[in-house]
Formats: C-alpha cells, sequence, structure tokens
C-alpha cells in the first residue's frame, strides 16, 4: 500500500455530503435508551438515555479517522466489507460511499442507535449497506455465513481484549490473502494493546500498519513478516 493513501489531503466527492450528515447529528437534541455492550457498559445488559448529539461527539468516527477509511476502500476496492460496531453510521457511509458498488454489512448491537443509523443510509439513498441488529456473538456468524468471504474487515466495536481476539478469530476462516482489517483504538485501554500484540503475533498476519489510533492488517503469503509504526 502506498503510504500516499494514508496521508492523502485530498477532498474526495463524499465528504462534503458525509459532514452535512454529522452535523445534522451534533445538532439533534433527541434522546434514545443506548444499550452498551462494550467496555463502557458494566454489563451485558447496560442500558442508558444519552442524547444523540452526544453520541455522535463521542462514539462517530472521527472526520479524520473516516476519511481514511474511504481512500482504503477506494484504494483496494474491496467488493464484501464487514463492519463490527455501527453506531450512528457515519463510519459506514465513509465505507458505502467510497466504493458504492460493494456490499457493506454493519453490525450493531443497540436496536435504538441502529434504527437512527438506517435513516441516515435511507436518507443517502444507499441500497449497498446491509444492517444487522444484535450483538456480535449473535449476528458475527450467521452474517459471515451469509457473506462467505471477507475482502475487508473494521472492528469498531466492544474494545476489550478477549472478545476482540475472538471476533478476528472468527473472521479467520472467512478471509483470503489480499482481505485487508482495520482495527479501531488499538491504544484505548490496556488491554486492547494486548489485543493488538496478540493479533500482530498470529501466524496468518503478515503485515500490520500501527497509527496509533487505527491498526491495519494484511496476510499476503507471500511477504515477509513486517510491523510499521506511523504517526498519523
Amino acid at each position: 500500500m502506498a503510504v500516499e493513501v494514508i496521508f492523502d489531503k485530498r477532498e474526495y466527492y463524499a465528504f462534503s455530503d458525509i459532514d452535512y450528515v454529522r452535523s445534522q447529528l451534533l445538532q439533534n437534541q433527541h434522546y434514545i435508551d443506548v444499550k452498551d455492550y462494550g467496555a463502557g457498559s458494566k454489563n451485558d445488559n447496560a442500558s442508558n438515555r444519552r442524547q444523540i448529539a452526544e453520541i455522535a461527539n463521542n462514539a462517530a468516527a472521527p472526520e479524520k479517522v473516516g476519511q481514511l477509511l474511504f481512500r482504503l476502500v477506494t484504494y483496494f476496492q474491496p467488493k464484501t466489507l464487514l463492519e463490527l460496531g455501527t453506531s450512528l453510521g457515519i463510519g459506514t457511509l465513509y465505507h458505502a460511499l467510497a466504493l458504492p458498488k460493494s456490499k457493506v454489512y454493519t453490525i450493531e448491537g443497540c436496536p435504538n442507535t441502529a434504527q437512527i443509523a438506517r435513516q441516515t443510509f435511507d436518507l443517502m439513498e444507499l441500497p449497498n449497506i446491509y444492517s444487522k441488529v444484535g450483538t456480535f456473538e449473535e449476528k458475527l456468524p450467521t452474517t459471515l455465513a451469509e457473506i462467505g468471504h471477507l475482502d475487508y474487515i473494521f472492528f469498531d466495536g466492544n474494545h476489550r481484549k478477549e472478545p476482540t481476539l475472538q471476533y478476528f478469530k472468527r473472521c479467520l476462516p472467512y478471509i483470503h490473502k489480499d482481505t485487508i482489517m482495520v482495527f479501531d483504538d488499538i491504544n484505548w485501554s490496556t488491554e486492547m494493546q494486548e489485543a493488538w500484540t496478540d493479533i500482530k503475533a498470529h501466524p496468518k498476519v503478515t503485515l500490520t500498519i500501527d497509527l496509533f489510533r487505527l491498526g491495519i492488517v494484511f496476510f499476503r503469503e507471500e511477504q515477509a513478516k513486517e510491523h510499521f509504526q506511523l504517526y498519523f
């Protein structure tokens, strides 16, 4: 992958549309009940009331990250994409608009958050997004079976070591030599740092790029194992 893909500063055609959606969500004062199944929750049934604007500010993919995801998809041209953690769907938009002919499968555990995301997808008229509602434990096995093979996977949910490693390993039977995995928040906690270390050490992994927040993983068998760190 050319380093220019990571540091490209150009404004692509879809960025202004996504910025508009983000601005609308940041102004949305309505509250919804949110179920959080990840590291931020006290238990698997945790529920709390949050303002949509707050969720957009705290949980939506930041502009810099989203634009990089867009460029990665544009560059590698994956036909099938899987996203673990839809939230309000901002990250999903970057994936889907980068390659409208692709199929983007996205899983979200919170029904109310997923509903907001679906409204956004409908507003943007994106028929290539397939939204699944349920926990990763419930939906990942059936979604993987439905997809059949994975070209690109974005992990943005749970943020705990063992579940992250479980999802990673569950996806492995569906990858090929050109599959790309992107992990968000690899330095979010000690647990996530440990998970990233284990992922890098996996025998199927041949190349990784550590961008501090994001970790990018490749599986090219012909390549010697290498790990890079870049300031992004």
